[in-house]
């Protein structure tokens, strides 16, 4: 993901600034049912809107990538693919953090996914 444009604020810390979209009760909404998309995975829980509210998706995601890795190459290669994760995106998410840094990645993808959805929308 490029880092800039995870930027929304002066705070320095991008994925901070972008995590910080998800106190929005539609955009949370619109994240969960993309990652619900993405993942194919309808009994994601929509967490309460607030500060914890990624680290609830991150937590469901982390559990549904591992499931998808045991699954093997195949299901874990389907959801890299249809989250639309470079192969650099998938090495720098998994080298910071394993697992964990890569659900990480993926809410904020879809939730990038949703932003610009939005901004977008705005347009027209």
């Amino acid at each position: 993901m490029h880092e800039g444009l995870s930027i929304t604020g002066g705070d320095g810390d991008g994925m901070k600034g972008l995590r910080k979209r998800l106190d929005e009760a539609v955009v949370l909404h619109a994240t969960v049912a993309q990652l619900r998309k993405d993942l194919r995975e309808e009994d994601l829980v929509l967490p309460k809107v607030g500060e914890a509210a990624f680290e609830e998706l991150r937590t469901q995601v982390l559990a549904i990538i591992t499931e998808r890795e045991r699954e093997g190459p195949h299901a874990f290669g389907l959801v890299v693919n249809r989250v639309d994760l470079t192969e650099h995106q998938l090495r720098a998410a998994t080298a910071a953090d394993g697992l964990n840094g890569l659900a990480a990645t993926i809410v904020l993808r879809c939730l990038q996914k949703v932003l610009s959805r939005i901004r977008f929308a705005d347009l027209y």
